[in-house]
Order: C-alpha cells, then structure tokens, then sequence
C-alpha cells in the first residue's frame, strides 16, 4: 500500500486595492463620517446598532410610496422617524 500525500493549505493572497478603488473607499469612509457628524446626537453610532425584528406592518400604500421616492433604505427611515417619536415620547413621560 503506498501513502497517501496530504494536500497543503494554501493561503490565499489578499487581493490588492486597485487604485480607483482605494479612492472610492477614502471617499464612502468620509461620507458615512459626514453623515454621524450631521446626524443628531441622540443617534445610535453605525457600530452599536440596537437589534432589529422582522415584522409584519400594514400601513398606507401613499405612505410607503412617499418614502420609496424619497430613494433606497425607506426602511431605515421609517424606523428612524418612529424611533425619534419614541424618544420624544420618553422624555415627555420620564
């Protein structure tokens, strides 16, 4: 019987950034920076995100529509305008 040879690993090369998109990334680091320093405060940062849930709401289809315009992630403003609610509504009460 003759031996098996084992495989060796191999590690895979990290692919370099070409060099337009070493400027596209420079520039979507500085927009998101941007948009935390023009967001309010309050706002949870893009790394301590509270958890999310997947849920079922029926709401009015002009409403949805008027976010859809408004461009992508009308989700994420949605939920950003009814978390500002709910923060207004706490300190109303607290």
């Amino acid at each position: 019987m003759t031996a098996k040879r084992k495989k060796a690993k191999r590690r895979r090369a990290r692919p370099r950034p070409r060099p337009g998109k070493l400027i596209e990334l420079r520039a979507s680091v500085e927009d998101d920076l941007l948009l935390l320093a023009e967001e309010e405060g309050s706002a949870e940062s893009r790394w301590n995100r509270p958890r999310k849930r997947r849920i079922s709401l029926r709401v009015d289809t002009e409403v949805v529509d008027w976010f859809k315009s408004k461009g992508p992630g009308y989700q994420t403003r949605i939920n950003r305008i009814l978390r500002r609610v709910m923060m207004e509504g706490k300190k109303r009460t607290g």
